[in-house]
């Protein structure tokens, strides 16, 4: 859920129009050289918080979102909700913000002479927001349309009907987005203070101890820490640690095959295997383990037989970085297999021969058992990756690493996503065994596709012959 942020017309008068007066450059073509100032392109920050939208309150689905929205509405010291947008318009920046499940990140980036006075505007969202009370509808009507902008997006449908078919009572079970029904008609009907719920729930939720800031400028460490432990002095404390939701268990039951009609023209099915939280692993890298070897290419693969047969032109496998994916609760591993017609209607049809062979490769993989040569290759491709890094934009640079600056010791937040530390043949095990199991696990199929309502059709035939063949059973019992 991408947000541009308050936009307007117009540039207000500020104390840090001054600090445009001093040229970079002298007359002669020679840079002015004061202090000790690193080269950067662009200074940039980012703000992780760490609440999202699992907390959102019942009657008011989407409140963490509407709340990131509000957040850029002004502030007691900056009170002209347009003055963030128009200082970093003006001094050759941009922001943007986005909610997840259990996080809510904001981020900028401007010229590096510019960086106090954009980071005072910034940390404003946090100190003290005016969330004005002329502010709400229109920022609802954003919220409303960033929702309506998605609807005919596949994946984004896939996934709002992940959450409805979660299993009653968990928390996946939520309408994340929210939109004006949900964050303005239904509870002004139902006679709720919106603005005094979006303040109270900015009140509850944030606090210091559950934000994390990655600053990126061309001073020194020991100046960009002063700036920061004065700006954001007047930061709300004493909320304790974010929440977790370790105990809410697995969100699906069963093993339960979803059709739903696709946008595009495609056929796709994704298997969706619950895993438990594996951060406290991050080391160990199984689930890449196994992602590797399900969704490789080459000869002897799973691909390579689908394709083989006819079935699939292409095939993706792992964990997604996203909130859905990765949580405290719980880690979804996906493998989507992308159809063909004939793969479509294979065997018992709906995908599922394909399927079958998925399950055929995990059961490959328990016999042989976990290769350390496989995972070594890994270590060593990871370690080639960081090595080798491409330069990263300065903004994506700070976005991420404030949103992994929880999961981490400080030593590996850099490093984390490319760490290999051990192996661990144990872990891999049990997930293919407890998690990818086709009869002992627990999983979700998702079909999607522009064939609906032929399929649906067949479907529903399928069911009233088995209920006929079951009301002749009991007949002939009695």
């Amino acid at each position: 859920e991408d947000d541009d942020g308050g936009s307007g017309e117009g540039s207000s008068g500020s104390e840090e129009e001054d600090e445009d007066n001093g040229s970079e450059e002298e007359k002669g073509g020679k840079s002015k050289k004061k202090g000790h100032h690193a080269p950067v392109k662009k200074a940039a920050a980012a703000m992780a918080v760490g609440i999202g939208s699992l907390s959102d309150p019942d009657d008011l689905p989407g409140l963490s979102h509407y709340l990131e929205h509000m957040l850029f509405m002004g502030s007691t010291k900056y009170p002209n909700e347009n003055e963030y947008d128009d200082y970093l318009t003006k001094h050759g920046g941009s922001s943007n913000a986005f909610t997840e499940l259990e996080t809510t990140n904001y981020h900028f980036d401007v010229s590096p002479k510019n960086l106090r006075g954009a980071l005072d505007r910034f940390a404003q969202f946090f100190v003290s927001p005016l969330c004005l009370e002329t502010s709400l509808e229109r920022e609802v009507q954003a919220v409303d349309s960033e929702f309506a902008g998605v609807i005919q997006d596949d994946s984004c449908r896939a996934v709002q009907l992940m959450c409805h078919t979660a299993k009653p009572g968990h928390v996946y079970r939520k309408f994340t987005w929210g939109n004006k029904l949900s964050l303005w008609d239904k509870p002004t009907a139902a006679g709720i203070d919106v603005r005094g719920a979006v303040l109270e729930y900015y009140r509850r939720h944030y606090c210091a101890e559950r934000m994390s800031l990655v600053l990126l400028g061309g001073e020194t460490l020991d100046e960009l820490q002063s700036w920061v432990s004065e700006i954001f002095q007047g930061l709300p404390t004493g909320k304790g640690p974010r929440p977790s939701f370790e105990s809410m268990g697995m969100p699906f039951e069963n093993r339960t095959l979803y059709v739903l009609p696709a946008v595009r023209d495609t056929h796709e099915i994704v298997v969706t295997f619950q895993l438990p939280c594996l951060t406290p692993h991050y080391g160990a890298k199984a689930e890449q383990y196994i992602s590797h070897l399900v969704g490789h290419e080459g000869p002897g693969s799973l691909l390579s037989l689908l394709k083989a047969r006819g079935w699939a032109t292409d095939l993706s496998a792992g964990v997604e970085g996203d909130g859905y994916s990765q949580n405290t609760g719980c880690y979804l591993f996906g493998v989507t297999i992308t159809l063909t017609e004939a793969g479509l209607h294979a065997g018992p049809g709906f995908g599922l021969a394909p399927v079958e062979l998925l399950f055929a490769y995990f059961n490959m993989l328990r016999q042989h058992g976990p290769q350390q040569w496989i995972w070594q290759e890994l270590k060593s491709m990871a370690e080639m990756k960081f090595m080798f890094l491409e330069e990263e934009d300065g903004m994506d640079m700070c976005t991420r690493l404030a949103a992994v600056m929880h999961l981490f010791p400080a030593e590996h937040i850099m490093v984390a996503e490319y760490l290999h530390q051990q192996y661990d043949p144990q872990l891999i095990t049990s997930l293919l065994d407890d998690c990818m199991h086709p009869i002992n696990s627990s999983y979700r199929l998702d079909l999607l596709t522009k064939e609906y309502e032929p399929l649906k059709q067949q479907l529903i035939q399928q069911a009233e012959t088995q209920k006929g063949l079951l009301q002749s059973v009991a007949a002939d019992g009695q």
